[in-house]
């Protein structure tokens, strides 16, 4: 249809549409009882979600601990494997209301974004990725274990944090802007395929993970934005830094040991530095499978704007 001929028949040019403003989310690495940075980065940029990437660990209940922070912002939440290693840190997590916004397992309506969450570890006894699960679910595990081998009732505490295949393949049904995870996806030497599969199975655009207490950013991988939030360390959804993470000597001398990654110090801040070992990562990533870390980024202009 010509332009004239658009005229007479009053067809109109289509207006385009604006591109949908996300909101200001941050995406916290595992805090191990250490909250302050949380509280800090919440009152300063006063962000519309904060999501804690598992080990939370905290010592009271966590409407208390992060009472301060509830004032500015949105607290959400996955389990991590440390979650479930005492009586008191697990009572403190599922029996605080903000229990209500664990995202294990579902996808959660944050602020108007779908986000999935993948929370907890795989372990040998329930199920490894990629070979016949022990368990399909925590039906199973109960039926055959007994009720000599439960808590409460229900499952051992510490597998309350193990990730089984039926919850794993019912999230892998539904769809999601974002995927939180405690694991990391297979980009990362200690990763799981599984993980990959699931981001695109939920045809996210963004996957951020903690667990490995590593700041890495990885580039797109099979077309997702997949981003290592580190000890402690915070960051939000363009991968500015608002935190930056810490090294924890205990990861920094094994992962130096055994030549994974070198530790630089400049005055007073150390950082890990991880070598490009292309290749070896998995299939579809492109650019460098491991890139500088957070403390490389230009720190004045990639930061957020507090609040």
């Amino acid at each position: 249809m010509t332009e004239e001929q658009k005229r007479r028949h009053g067809h109109r040019p289509q207006k385009q549409r604006k591109k949908q403003e996300l909101p200001e989310i941050f995406f916290c690495g595992d805090p191990h009882g250490e909250f302050s940075q949380i509280l800090s980065a919440a009152r300063d940029y006063k962000p519309a979600a904060m999501v804690i990437l598992g080990d939370l660990q905290p010592s009271k209940p966590l409407e208390e601990v992060l009472a301060e922070a509830m004032a500015f912002t949105e607290i959400w939440w996955i389990p991590g494997n440390h979650d479930t290693d005492s009586d008191a840190i697990y009572d403190n997590l599922w029996k605080s209301p903000l229990a209500a916004h664990n995202l294990h397992g579902r996808v959660g309506n944050v602020k108007g974004v779908r986000i999935a969450g993948l929370g907890g570890v795989f372990r040998g006894q329930i199920w490894m990725p990629d070979g016949k699960p022990n368990y399909a679910s925590v039906g199973a595990f109960l039926h055959r274990v007994g009720k000599n081998n439960t808590w409460r009732g229900g499952l051992p505490r510490r597998h309350r944090s193990s990730i089984f295949p039926s919850v794993y393949e019912n999230l892998s049904r539904q769809h999601a802007d974002i995927l939180v995870t405690h694991e990391a996806p297979s980009c990362h030497r200690k990763g799981f395929a599984a993980i990959d599969r699931l981001a695109m199975d939920l045809h996210v655009k963004w996957l951020f993970h903690g667990h490995q207490h590593e700041s890495i950013s990885y580039g797109k991988y099979s077309g997702i934005q997949v981003c290592s939030v580190g000890l402690r360390g915070i960051v939000n959804l363009r991968g500015e830094v608002v935190v930056e993470a810490q090294i924890d000597p205990k990861d920094a001398a094994a992962l130096e040991a055994r030549g994974d990654a070198v530790v630089e110090t400049k005055g007073e801040t150390s950082i890990l530095v991880f070598p490009d070992k292309s290749g070896s990562r998995g299939q579809g990533l492109s650019g460098k499978v491991i890139a500088q870390p957070w403390r490389s980024l230009d720190q004045t202009s990639n930061r957020p704007k507090k609040g």
